[in-house]
């Protein structure tokens, strides 16, 4: 007999499920996206200087369970805007725009084990060690 606990568990798990696949997914239609955007920039002919190419960068995905939209990434304002799509009266709605322009500049902020700067010293370690492991072979 399936418990509530149990379905609330397998649930839980789904929606990382979900979520990592709508990731991936992302990830591979960026690939493509760009991948194909080249080559048809470069079918197009040289652009001119004034052209500034590759300044924005839109995908689609999903927003939440029932929702989708548009994720547009401004890289001349370093800007990231999100968009819903609204079914009912088909338009877009505007729901976040953050400026990157600062948040690049942090080493490391609300990030887990190991820091960055732990990742750092180990590295580090691993070279050191790894250039005396080489003189003793020698």
């Amino acid at each position: 007999m399936i418990t509530p606990a149990a379905t609330g568990v397998k649930r839980r798990q789904f929606w990382w499920l979900r979520w990592s696949l709508a990731a991936v997914l992302a990830t591979v239609a960026v690939s493509l996206l760009v991948t194909l955007g080249l080559s048809v920039t470069a079918a197009h002919g040289q652009p001119t200087a004034s052209e500034k190419k590759n300044s924005v960068f839109v995908v689609a995905g999903q927003i939440s369970h029932e929702t989708y939209g548009l994720y547009l990434v401004d890289y001349e304002n370093k800007a990231i805007a999100v968009y819903k799509y609204v079914d009912r009266n088909r338009s877009l709605e505007l729901r976040a725009v953050r400026t990157y322009r600062f948040d690049v500049q942090l080493d490391e902020y609300n990030t887990s084990k190991p820091l960055p700067r732990d990742v750092k010293k180990l590295i580090r370690q691993q070279k050191r060690l790894g250039g005396e492991r080489n003189e003793k072979s020698n």
